[in-house]
């Protein structure tokens, strides 16, 4: 008797991950421009659409779960990904935020608006506990050569 190992059908990381990224980052600049649009404060607004956002990213990880198992570091990518669109649209809105304060009022006004409002929350504490987590998935995928199942 004769034994044959078929293995799975290949997976083009481009097909599942760029579509991903794509929308990804069009939500993001959405949701930068709706903050932007409504006073440029991080509020209920910023936080809703995020966390919708957020639903957005863990329904199409479930979704597509069966491609991403069969892409090396698949779901690490995909989490790279998020990380990057979500924490990059906010630290990018809080930069050009603080670029356009400092030009009119000053040092203290610009250390005022990221150290003392929700940008703070929006930009550094968001990047560190994120960036905390995205480490030890990346670690793990490591450790499991690239494999999550």
């Amino acid at each position: 008797m004769t034994t044959h190992i078929v293995p799975p059908p290949a997976v083009n990381a481009r097909s599942v991950l760029l579509p991903y990224l794509l929308g990804l980052a069009a939500a993001m600049l959405f949701i930068q421009a709706a903050i932007a649009l409504t006073g440029g404060e991080v509020g209920l607004l910023a936080g809703t659409l995020t966390a919708a956002a957020a639903a957005g990213v863990a329904a199409w990880m479930v979704l597509s779960r069966r491609k991403l198992l069969r892409i090396r570091f698949g779901f690490a990518v995909a989490h790279a990904i998020a990380f990057a669109a979500v924490t990059t649209s906010f630290n990018a809105h809080a930069v050009l935020r603080a670029v356009s304060l400092g030009s009119s009022g000053g040092e203290g006004a610009v250390a005022q608006e990221l150290l003392a409002t929700p940008w703070f929350g929006a930009t550094l504490l968001m990047s560190a506990a994120w960036g905390l987590g995205l480490l030890i998935h990346l670690t793990g995928s490591v450790l499991g050569r690239g494999w999550e199942d």
